[in-house]
């Protein structure tokens, strides 16, 4: 039984919390910090307990000298990262300084960029190499899940595989029509960029959502889905080049795609830096500010989302297709957790990353994705903690056209 600190206190810690408490054969003790405190004495006073023993304590992690001495009097084993991805340098650093283990659910993006900043992370190697820990970036499901899946499926699927898309449906509904149950910057960040995928050993980048499909997703129906940029391809390009495409898709509702075009027009995704009054902010962190948040849509989502990997290469001389996916509910996940299927779905894959590490099944030290691991006991320990995934033999390949048009609503 071990000590675990979390960074962060948001919505993906509404469901970290109470699963870490459910694991007392992992963890004894852990420690919640925030820059909001309140937030992580309320969760004291309902998840601790004889069995596992909560602290909470107020921490800023651009405040180096008194972060480092707090982590220092806590002693951690592992650090769970629940903070935003523009500092996981930071927790990083931290994390050397005081000699703990990492975890987090999403790579580094420097603050208002669109650019994964892995290659960052992974410059820190030698120095966790070094100190004997191990650091385990993108763990939550995609970046995360969908890369143990795919280093399943390379293992024990395929002899070789040749395509891979990637198909986040971020389905269901909210009381906001306009709005998606995951982060909104994260989605107008992903619509108004470049479009870019894997082709042959380089990236091949397209205008912004002009690459289309539609597909039958298991137990959520069927989807638009446009081709992105994502995180994930920075890791599957680095680690699994032999695959010749590596594509990722996403849906978003119509209302919501209509809208941010409306604030690209008007200016309002722009990530520079404007002068308000002597007050420096770029329209999208004001925008990201007046939204509705993620916690106050949870309430209201409905009906199911899912991710998944459809793999196309050979097995024993055979061309094969086959998909790996997971889905969860909206109303059942706010039941139990008060939280969206979508944090649902991130924070049980991070918790199982630092179980992995807690129990030495994932032990290599140094700056690692979830594909320099053995996928099958962290799949194993996923189910354990409640969250299913599926195989489909002879599964559809996604089909996808430039310039889609628009003709058919989505089944819901």
């Amino acid at each position: 039984m071990k000590k675990a600190l979390i960074i962060g206190c948001g919505k993906v810690a509404r469901v970290a919390v109470p699963i870490i408490g459910n694991n007392p054969n992992f963890f004894r003790e852990i420690c919640l910090s925030s820059r909001t405190k309140a937030k992580c004495d309320e969760y004291k006073a309902k998840y601790s307990s004889d069995s596992l023993k909560v602290i909470t304590a107020y921490v800023d992690v651009r405040n180096t000298e008194k972060t480092t001495l707090m982590v220092r009097i806590f002693k951690p084993d592992v650090v769970i990262n629940l903070a935003p991805s523009h500092l996981n340098l930071n927790i990083m650093e931290l994390c050397l300084q005081t000699r703990a283990n990492y975890v987090d659910a999403s790579m580094y993006y420097p603050r208002g960029s669109a650019i994964c900043g892995l290659a960052e992370q992974k410059a820190l190697n030698e120095r966790f190499v070094n100190m004997g820990l191990t650091a385990i970036t993108g763990c939550g499901f995609n970046p995360g899940v969908t890369g143990v899946f795919t280093q399943y499926a390379k293992t024990k699927l395929f002899d070789s595989i040749s395509s891979l898309d990637v198909i986040d449906v971020n389905a269901g509904t909210n009381a906001h029509p306009y709005l998606m149950n995951s982060p909104i910057i994260t989605n107008i960040r992903q619509i108004t960029s470049e479009g870019r995928y894997w082709e042959k050993g380089a990236f091949v980048k397209t205008a912004p959502i002009s690459v289309k499909a539609k597909y039958v997703f298991p137990e959520v129906g069927r989807r638009s889905l446009y081709l992105l940029d994502h995180e994930v391809l920075d890791s599957f390009a680095q680690e699994m080049p032999d695959i010749e495409t590596i594509r990722f898709f996403s849906s978003f509702k119509r209302p919501f795609l209509y809208m941010v075009k409306t604030l690209e027009t008007a200016g309002m995704t722009s990530t520079e830096l404007i002068d308000i009054d002597g007050q420096q902010i770029s329209p999208l962190a004001f925008l990201t500010e007046v939204m509705p948040q993620q916690e106050d849509l949870a309430a209201t989502a409905k009906g199911r989302t899912g991710i998944g990997c459809v793999f196309r290469g050979m097995k024993n001389g055979k061309e094969k297709t086959c998909m790996l996916y997971s889905t969860a509910d909206h109303s059942e996940c706010y039941e139990k957790y008060g939280a969206s299927a979508n944090d649902y779905m991130a924070a049980v894959p991070v918790v199982v990353g630092a179980i992995m590490i807690l129990s030495e099944n994932w032990n290599k030290r140094g700056v690692h994705t979830v594909a320099d691991f053995d996928p099958e006991p962290f799949l194993e320990e996923l189910k354990n903690q409640g969250l299913e995934y599926k195989l489909v033999e002879k599964a559809n390949i996604v089909d996808a056209i430039s310039d889609l048009a628009e003709d058919e609503e989505d089944e819901e």
